[in-house]
This record gives C-alpha cells, sequence and structure tokens, in this order.
C-alpha cells in the first residue's frame, strides 16, 4: 500500500503537468479557431465591400456621362436662346424701322 501511495504521489504532479498542458492546448486551439472565425468574417466583409466599390464606381461613371449629357444639352440650348435673342432684336429693329416708316410716311400725308 506504502508502495502504492508513493507511486500515485509520483504520477500525481505528471498528470497535473498533462493537464495544465491540455488545457493551456485547448486553450489555443480555441483562440485560434475564434481568429479563423474573424478571418472569414474579415474576408467576406472585404469581398462584400470590393463589390461595393465596383458598383459605386460603375454608378459614377454612369453619372459623369450624364453630366457630360447634360451639359451637352445645356449648351445647346444657350446657343439656341443666343439665336433666339439675335432674331428677337433683329425683329424688333426691323418693327422699330417699318413703324419709323409709317410714322413718316402718315406724317407727310397730312392726316394727323
Amino acid at each position: 500500500m506504502n508502495v502504492l501511495m508513493a507511486l500515485l504521489l509520483l504520477i500525481s504532479p505528471v498528470s497535473i503537468a498533462f493537464a495544465d498542458l491540455d488545457d493551456n492546448l485547448r486553450k489555443l486551439q480555441q483562440s485560434a479557431n475564434a481568429a479563423y472565425e474573424t478571418m472569414l468574417q474579415a474576408e467576406k466583409d472585404a469581398d462584400y465591400l470590393a463589390k461595393d466599390v465596383t458598383f459605386a464606381e460603375k454608378e459614377l461613371k454612369t453619372a459623369k456621362q450624364r453630366l457630360a449629357d447634360v451639359e451637352r444639352d445645356v449648351e445647346a440650348a444657350m446657343q439656341k436662346s443666343a439665336d433666339a435673342q439675335q432674331k428677337l432684336e433683329q425683329a424688333k429693329m426691323r418693327w422699330r424701322e417699318a413703324s419709323d416708316q409709317l410714322e413718316r410716311a402718315w406724317l407727310e400725308s397730312g392726316r394727323q
């Protein structure tokens, strides 16, 4: 019995050391698993955000094209407006000339 007790006393520190090692390995395994899950989530997030960037770039390109189209439309409208203003000024000038001629003719006719 004493021998058995002595043997148990000798083995118990070894089993306690193995238990500590097992616990440490278990904690390291849990930590590695958590880090792996975090990495997988980060990879999903990065992929999702990369797709967001691609979509936003396409939208930006489309918006720039629409802006260029609108700017061309504005230029064309401004040119048409300037042409219309010029025609209006010419029409006013012809009307004034015609009115002046009519007034002179009226006055020359002696009718007042």
